[in-house]
């Protein structure tokens, strides 16, 4: 099967959306398929058409045949969320994704739909967020491969977290929340506005991937293609030539013993939510005084986590080297801290956690797998600070807690996240999505 990825995002990227982006695409090469990727240009990048894999060993860009959009579009921040280069961005995503399209075509097809379909070079296009899937159906004409929309995340709850970089009363002081009440006027409008995008895209991709219950509801409710709930694929650490030796250097560097601290991995993002894990750490500060025991960590690439955490107390910051470094703390720490409560995206810290055999404490259960007591702690978002701290202090006090959780993280890790598991379903569901797909039919436009 002939594949093209798409991702409104600069690539590679150590950042959850480019890591969900890569991994699908070496899962689904793995199984079998032919797979080439299309995503922003940056400023190291440029204008490059084609990586060399036999010349780059980085796992992100080895073996794929890579398409980019044109160095002047490029955007120059690589944060997410929306920005004012964005739409630049997308311009030449587009135009650079109708260069690829046309490039495939042979023949002039004839009426038949097998003819069409054979002119084409892809046999699918998967879109990875919603400005792709918006940038894919403005950009592509008939005949052309089916579009199949990767949901990262809801429109509908998480376009407001960002609004909390404006210094606007209504919008910075929202707090988010599972069904998005008691919030500020300026934050439902704003949400009000993404599921309008949500439910536009759903009705017009030719089918989905969901990684959340939520998501695949608001698919389910409004998509008439087919389509699947699957979880991101990571790969197996225990495979991949990880050893719990590089656990303990790692920690050792950064002044941590194995199984004694709880860390948060990521960006610093407003959607992440941060501001509960302050709370709770201060939270917990304040009740053993100054040296909170065990340590709660921010570990991140970006260096603003050190003097983010400067201001807050009960926190200390790792400014991690690379994503190795990342995933040796999540390997020596008790359980991982995943704060974000607006659902419809999967946190690949959460997949990463799993892989570890390490629980997380979470605002979430169903929605991304978890029991509480099986394989994490699920908080109570009602009260998210003191939920937060009192899971923390039951699992520091706790070991034998602390073991079946880890059992049980690694357990659900095998079940929903490995590569081959993940790489299967998606295949099986794209072979669904063709057995609709109609090559000739009324283009999606906008």
């Amino acid at each position: 099967m002939r594949l093209l990825l798409v991702g409104a995002f600069p690539y590679p990227h150590a950042q959850g959306s480019q890591i969900y982006f890569q991994e699908q695409a070496i899962a689904l090469r793995e199984a079998g398929a032919e797979v080439e990727l299309l995503t922003y240009a940056t400023q190291a990048t440029g204008e490059t058409d084609e990586t060399d894999g036999e010349q780059n060993e980085n796992r992100a860009l080895n073996g794929f045949k890579i398409h980019r959009s044109p160095a002047w579009t490029a955007p120059q921040s690589l944060r997410s969320g929306p920005a004012l280069a964005k739409p630049l961005g997308d311009l030449g995503l587009a135009q650079a994704l109708r260069h690829c399209l046309a490039s495939s075509e042979t023949d002039p097809p004839n009426d038949a739909n097998r003819d069409a379909a054979a002119s084409l070079r892809y046999d699918a296009i998967l879109v990875h967020n919603a400005e792709a899937a918006l940038v894919a159906l403005a950009a592509v004409s008939n005949p052309r491969p089916p579009i199949i929309y990767c949901v990262h995340t809801l429109m509908g709850f998480e376009l407001s977290t960002y609004a909390k970089r404006l210094p606007l009363k209504g919008f910075s002081d929202s707090q988010p929340g599972p069904e998005g009440s008691h919030r500020p006027f300026g934050s439902r409008v704003i949400d009000r506005s993404g599921r309008v995008i949500d439910r536009f895209i759903a009705r017009r991709v030719d089918g989905w991937i969901a990684l959340t219950q939520a998501s695949a509801r608001v698919m389910n409710q409004n998509a008439k293609g087919p389509g699947a709930q699957i979880p991101p694929p990571i790969p197996d650490p225990e495979t991949g030539g990880f050893h719990s030796e590089s656990a303990r250097a790692v920690c050792a560097k950064y002044g941590l013993e194995i199984d004694q601290f709880f860390v948060y991995s990521g960006n610093l993002d407003p959607y992440q939510e941060l501001e509960i894990l302050a709370a709770a750490a201060a939270r917990i500060a304040s009740e053993n005084g100054e040296t909170t025991q065990p340590p709660i960590v921010l570990a991140s690439h970006d260096p603003a986590a050190q003097a983010w955490t400067a201001d807050h107390p009960g926190l200390m910051a790792c400014v991690v080297e690379s994503p190795s470094e990342m995933q040796a703390l999540l390997h020596g720490a008790r359980a991982s801290l995943v704060l974000r409560q607006a659902v419809g995206g999967f946190p690949i810290k959460l997949a990463n956690s799993l892989a570890a055999g390490t629980p997380a404490i979470a605002f979430h259960g169903r929605e991304w797998g978890l029991v509480d007591g099986v394989n994490s702690r699920v908080c109570d978002a009602r009260k998210p600070a003191e939920s937060i701290a009192n899971a923390i202090a039951q699992l520091a006090r706790d070991d034998a807690l602390a073991l079946k959780l880890s059992v049980g993280a690694r357990a659900l890790y095998l079940e929903q996240h490995r590569p081959e598991i993940v790489a299967a379903e998606t295949l099986a569901l794209l072979e669904r999505v063709q057995g609709f797909w109609d090559p000739v039919g009324d283009p999606p436009g906008v």
